[in-house]
């Protein structure tokens, strides 16, 4: 992401979790779609990175790709176009036959079925989405862990490194036992390094999940309305076909139908939505990675 462009990372820092988005979450996945917890608990934190890296790509993305979601932009863009027509036919004559109002009223009874029938999607859409959800739950529960197991190892080593530093302060100590506290001290200060570097990472990491959580709230508010926007557009369609098989005024019938035009912006908003949670997920993608074994 251009925002990352040229930002000044601590030494073993680079372009981060590379290819997770299309990567197959099957490696940290168990039967059933769950996160192989254990796996990413017993992973070095690199390893682990790149394994939620995949997990969160690949659940985000199944939100973003609801196997209704074609059939339901399909056919809210046919009523739209159809609304369109009628609403052309309907200015386009003076005075309109029997006929033609028949089609009409034929033509608005498919759209409100269509309606009916998108909005009939809703409960299989949330029900996929909310095991998506409750998979990025766990990332986060997943990535606050390690970050604690992570900050207490940081602890354990300076505070050893303190330890050490006192003991080779003492005089009664042989030159044996010096050398070794100096290379156990050596190995604390790399370990310590790689340690801050994983801190940051995960970090990075903690942040843009958090801000992906919060817009799939979002998202989920959006489409609780965009559903029943649908529901609601069904039963006005419904009566404004009712109302021209009365063959009562054209015009009043027409004037029902206005409300199609508040569903296409609601469509619009909600495709750009999609695009804006795969953006986050890029630009995790693009974050920060470890060298191999931290």
């Amino acid at each position: 992401m251009t925002w990352l462009m040229g930002r000044r990372w601590p030494s073993g820092l680079a372009a981060a979790f590379g290819g997770a988005l299309l990567a197959a979450s099957a490696a940290v996945a168990q039967p059933g779609g769950a996160l192989d917890q254990q796996r990413i608990n017993d992973a070095t934190h690199d390893e682990a990175l790149r394994l939620l890296g995949e997990a969160l790509g690949e659940s985000v993305q199944a939100t973003q790709t609801d196997p209704t979601i074609p059939s339901i932009l399909r056919e809210l863009e046919d009523n739209i176009d159809a609304t369109r027509r009628i609403r052309e036919l309907a200015t386009a004559e003076d005075e309109l036959t029997e006929e033609q109002m028949q089609r009409i009223a034929a033509e608005v009874t498919e759209i409100a079925e269509s309606f009916a029938e998108i909005a009939s999607y809703a409960p299989g859409v949330f029900s996929r989405r909310l095991g998506e959800l409750q998979t990025l739950d766990q990332i986060g529960e997943i990535i606050g862990f390690r970050i604690a197991d992570a900050r207490a190892r940081l602890e354990f080593l300076r505070e050893d490194n303190q330890r050490i530093q006192s003991d080779l302060q003492n005089a009664e100590l042989n030159s044996a036992q010096v050398e070794m506290r100096r290379l156990t001290q050596q190995a604390n200060n790399a370990e310590i390094q790689s340690l801050d570097a994983a801190m940051q990472a995960w970090g990075f990491f903690a942040d843009r999940h958090a801000e992906l959580m919060t817009r799939m709230g979002d998202q989920s508010q959006s489409l609780e309305v965009f559903f029943h926007a649908l529901r609601e557009n069904a039963r006005v369609y419904g009566a404004a076909a009712q109302t021209l098989r009365l063959a009562n005024s054209l015009n009043l019938a027409l004037s029902d139908l206005e409300s199609i035009e508040t569903l296409e912006t609601m469509r619009s908003q909600l495709v750009q939505s999609w695009g804006d949670l795969m953006q986050i997920v890029n630009e995790v993608n693009d974050g920060l990675i470890l060298q191999p074994g931290m």
